[in-house]
Order: C-alpha cells, then structure tokens, then sequence
C-alpha cells in the first residue's frame, strides 16, 4: 500500500509539472513574455507606427508587452536610455554612433521613416536651394539635421560654410523664428514643416527626395541579448501597424496622434505622414557617411563599422 501511494503522489506532482509548464500562447505562436519591453519615443512622425501598433493592439496580439514612454526632448530620452529605464529608442544613426562613444551599447535593428525639410521664409527672398548661400539657416548642431542640411547643400554644389548655421536646438522656437523672419530658412522636420509651409515657408528640399535617410529604430545590446523574442514580436508589431497605416485614411485617425504626440492641433489639416515601410535594416552607405561626417567635425574618436552599429538577428 506504501508503495502505491508513493507512486500516485509522483504521478500528480508530474502533472503538476506539466500544467505549471505551460505559458499562454499568442496568436502568432511566439511564448508569451515575461517582462515589459520600454521603448522611449518623441514627438515625430516617425514614432506614430508604434503608437498605432499600441492602440490596435499588435503588441498584444504577438504576445508582447510594450510601455511606450512619451519625451518632449531628446535631452530626457537619452537620459532615460543612460539611466537603463529603456529598452529601445526611435532615434537616428548620429544619436546611436553618440551613444555608444559614450558608452552606452545601443545597437539599430531597422530604419525609420520621417521627411526633413529644409525650408525658406516667406520674404527671404530664396526662390532655390542655391540662394541659400550667405543667408541665416536655423538648426540644431552636431545632430542629424545639421547633418541633412549639409547633405542636401551637397546635392546643390553648396559648402556648409557658405551658409551661416544659426543654432536653435527647441523645434518650436526655430519654427517660429522662421515664420517671424528672424532667420531666413530653417530645416524643420513633420509635422512642423508641413505647418509652416502652411503659414507661407516655402519647401527648398527634402530627404524624401534625397533617398539619404539617416532614421532609426535602437535597442540596447542588453536588451538584444535578454529579450531576442520580445524585440522581434515587437518589429512584427510594427509591420503590422505599417500594414494599416498603408490602407487607412490619416482622418481616420489624425485626431489620435494629434492628442498622443502633442502635436499643435493647428497642424491637423497640414498633417503630412511619410510612406512607411516595413522594418528593414539601414543601408550601410548612410551609416558609413555618417560616422565619416561625424569624423570630420571630430565629434568622436572612435571607429565604427556597420556590424558595431547594426544589429542584423531581429529582423532573420
């Protein structure tokens, strides 16, 4: 009798075993995970497939949990990231060479999409991209839009001494110098420049026409190393959400990211969004101009090669 209670009691421990081992399945098959995945985001059109992949549920349906954290600066998201409250950020490549200079290991996983303008006052009197020269063009130094509006003067045959670089880090402040007349152009990017070629600035150039973006989406090594399955539900996320936003109407959900991104309500009948496309990895061309850029303003010292930037597991 001994014996055969000994022998029931293991039975019922092993299908105890068994019901605890099992964990909840999405409908994508992936094992659910354990913990929150924290991506930090700013107020830009190239976050809005993370927003809209938390409002329709992808994240869910893949079985991830996301928190996405809102920043009005890049200043606060960095020091987030710093502080290990982040797992991943919708950044840039100059952010992301930055960050690991300073010894943050952040590794890109895919391109973003978002349009840079640069643009001209409405009595600048600049009719082209060529009459830029000598005249006062607000940006942010050392960041990505110093690094667009020295690209986009390259396409033009235009040195970036020959433009006198006006340094206005706040978007808003530079939109509104530009549309007081205070400075005669200003690289802007969506929502803003879509606003104040709405108030009169005229569009000079682009990167949706230049084809040299430098977006992106990061996550730390860290986090690549912990949470392999969690970060790819969340780029599958995101597809899913790129889906959508290809097929829908931007009314049917302006009002939405309006309110999330705290973008002015003034920019709703201005609203432009870029072609979004599904995640993929960024050209190794931009990501080596970049670094050679940076470089040349001796911004860093290091040396950093695709494969140090880019991660290429996620998206297999």
């Amino acid at each position: 009798m001994k014996r055969l209670l000994i022998c029931l009691l293991i039975a019922i421990c092993s299908l105890s075993l068994i019901g605890c081992g099992k964990e909840k399945v999405p409908e994508s098959g992936q094992v659910a995970p354990e913990r929150t995945i924290t991506i930090g985001v700013m107020p830009d059109v190239e976050s809005v497939p993370f927003i809209i992949a938390e409002k329709n549920g992808y994240f869910e349906k893949e079985g991830v949990a996301v928190k996405i954290e809102h920043f009005s600066s890049a200043k606060d998201r960095d020091s987030a990231l710093q502080g290990g409250k982040l797992d991943g950020v919708i950044t840039d490549v100059i952010a992301v060479v930055f960050a690991n200079e300073g010894g943050i290991k952040l590794k890109i996983v895919a391109k973003n999409e978002g349009n840079v303008e640069l643009l001209a006052g409405k009595d600048s009197g600049i009719n082209e991209l060529k009459d830029v020269k000598g005249k006062k063009v607000g940006m942010s130094t050392n960041t990505i839009m110093e690094y667009t509006t020295d690209k986009m003067l390259e396409a033009a045959q235009i040195k970036p001494e020959e433009i006198n670089k006006v340094a206005i880090p706040p978007l808003p402040t530079r939109l509104e110098m530009l549309q007081g007349g205070k400075i005669d152009a200003a690289i802007l990017p969506e929502p803003l420049a879509g606003l104040a070629v709405k108030n009169g600035a005229q569009a000079l150039i682009s990167t949706d026409e230049m084809d040299n973006k430098a977006g992106a989406i990061a996550f730390t090594s860290e986090s690549l190393q912990e949470n392999p399955e969690e970060i790819k539900a969340v780029m599958r996320a995101y597809n899913d959400a790129v889906a959508y936003l290809e097929t829908e109407p931007v009314s049917s959900y302006s009002d939405f990211i309006i309110q999330e991104q705290n973008f002015p309500a003034a920019i709703k009948d201005s609203l432009k969004l870029p072609q979004y496309s599904k995640a993929e990895k960024p050209k190794e061309q931009i990501v080596a101009d970049v670094v050679q850029w940076m470089q040349a303003k001796r911004l860093i010292e290091g040396n950093y090669e695709y494969k140090d930037l880019v991660d290429d597991s996620v998206l297999r």
